[in-house]
């Protein structure tokens, strides 16, 4: 059963079970109020008071002259008149209606004329007789119901009128209300389902592909709350779709820029081994310059085909780790150390500058780590915009047991709300600090993943220069470098 039938039907029965609840109650009370009402109505059944003397001056009454004359004298008894004539019909009747009602079984029964009959029915008092009057038969009764034996100030027929009005008003009520509650079962069915269809739509439309048109909900309800959650959930849907074709297409161009770029060395590596074999090389040392280019060029093609092969290990997950126990500080030395030829070459000045006051260790993969200040340091090449005095400082310090490294350069910083875009991948947006030099977008977030691989965390932020700050984890306990073994493979 759908739930639209579920709510009209279970309204329906609530409230008409409710109704006959309530009618079989009021119901079980009047007839309880009844029995009562006739059991003492029929031990006060006794003749009127003035009977009597009503019975006596009776004939003198028909002597009246008038029905209104007669009706007169028998009120001053407490009677009251009913005449009929030989169809049944009613010539003159001022009596009660439960005085009538009492009466009227004894309009079937013959009378003599000139004879007064009496008769008792439950509490009424009948006096009944035949007149003739211009050759015409009239039957006359004169009737007494006493109104102390009337119920809560109702008589007898009123009482049984009143049962009868509570039982039609109380079916055309229960008919009413059925009425008004399928009415609002109705309008309350399409409030809840309005907002059901309304995500039917939208699913229908994001199956079509359309993930820009928002769920229109103008209530607020508990169901804008789940409308308002699909338009979220689906503007998130469009974003990762964005982003991954965003992903696609700058991950297809990379592999499109390896691919012309291994091209290029190979086309001249090609070109001076033909020419050795056509003889141009003709002597020795043309063809070992030959050589030396075809070399030089075949590396190129390697360091091109490493990217390519790091780039597939982060794709899969493969990237290897070997953690050993490692002095940060020392570690930062030796790596400027040993690039300080090619920093010298690139016209490049660093330093390392430390607050440690002892030697602070941390669990480190050597290799990971100088790829991640390598990545670093070109960046800062490619982006800084200083070609000629670029400066780069190496920052350490502890804080709350974290060694914190701080790598910064001079060059002309980043927009602040492009910041958390650094470490995605494939991201080359911050066109204001590029100067023209090629990038893959991969490095930076290379550096994340190696950070975070490590335990670490990374952030950027621009201060006189951009910065980037890794914190990682400082060793509780730590052995030298030459006594730990390489192990520990993640």
């Amino acid at each position: 059963m759908t739930i639209r039938k579920k709510l009209f039907w279970t309204n329906t029965f609530m409230v008409l079970l409710a109704m006959l609840v309530l009618l079989g109650i009021g119901g079980s009370m009047i007839c309880l109020f009844k029995d009562e009402f006739l059991r003492w109505y029929g031990s006060h059944s006794q003749l009127a008071d003035r009977y009597t003397e009503v019975y006596a001056g009776f004939p003198e009454m028909l002597e009246s002259g008038s029905w209104d004359g007669m009706a007169e004298q028998l009120t001053g008894y407490g009677f009251r008149l009913i005449v009929i004539d030989e169809d049944r019909n009613f010539v003159y009747n001022n009596a009660k209606h439960s005085e009538e009602e009492g009466t009227e079984a004894l309009f079937y029964t013959p009378n003599d004329v000139g004879k007064i009959t009496t008769y008792l029915v439950e509490s009424t008092t009948v006096l009944a007789t035949r007149v003739t009057v211009d050759d015409n038969f009239y039957d006359i009764y004169a009737v007494n119901c006493p109104s102390e034996l009337s119920f809560r100030g109702m008589d007898r027929g009123m009482f049984e009128m009143f049962i009868v009005v509570f039982l039609v008003v109380g079916i055309l009520a229960i008919g009413g209300i059925l009425l008004l509650s399928q009415i609002f079962s109705r309008r309350l069915i399409r409030h809840i389902l309005s907002p059901a269809g309304a995500l039917d739509v939208a699913a229908k439309r994001v199956m079509d592909g359309d993930l820009t048109t928002p769920i229109s909900y103008p209530y607020e309800d508990e169901f804008k709350g789940v409308c308002d959650s699909f338009d979220l959930m689906q503007e998130h849907l469009r974003e990762e779709m964005e982003k991954n074709a965003a992903y696609e297409k700058a991950r297809t161009e990379m592999v499109s820029g390896i691919s012309h770029d291994l091209r290029t060395p190979l086309t001249s590596i090609k070109g001076y081994v033909k020419g050795m074999l056509d003889g141009i090389a003709n002597t020795e040392e043309k063809r070992t310059e030959y050589l030396k280019i075809a070399y030089r060029k075949s590396c190129d093609m390697d360091v091109l085909l490493s990217k390519l092969f790091y780039f597939s290990k982060l794709e899969t997950g493969n990237m290897p780790f070997f953690f050993r126990e490692c002095d940060v500080e020392r570690f930062l030395r030796d790596y400027v150390e040993e690039k300080e030829p090619e920093f010298t070459e690139r016209r490049i000045a660093a330093e390392v500058v430390s607050e440690l006051k002892a030697p602070v260790y941390g669990s480190l993969d050597p290799e990971q780590m100088i790829r991640v200040f390598d990545n670093l340091t070109e960046n800062a090449c490619k982006y800084a915009n200083r070609p000629d005095d670029l400066w780069i400082s190496i920052h350490i310090a502890e804080k709350d047991g974290w060694v914190v490294v701080d790598f910064g350069d001079n060059g002309d910083g980043m927009e602040e709300e492009k910041m958390g875009a650094v470490f995605d991948e494939f991201y080359r947006g911050d066109e204001s600090r590029s100067s023209g030099c090629d990038g893959n977008g991969l490095g930076l977030y290379v550096c994340r993943y190696i950070i975070k691989e490590h335990g670490g965390k990374i952030r950027a932020y621009t201060k006189d220069g951009f910065h980037v700050e890794i914190c990682l984890p400082k060793s509780a306990e730590h052995e030298t470098a030459e006594d730990r073994p390489e192990a520990g493979r993640v």
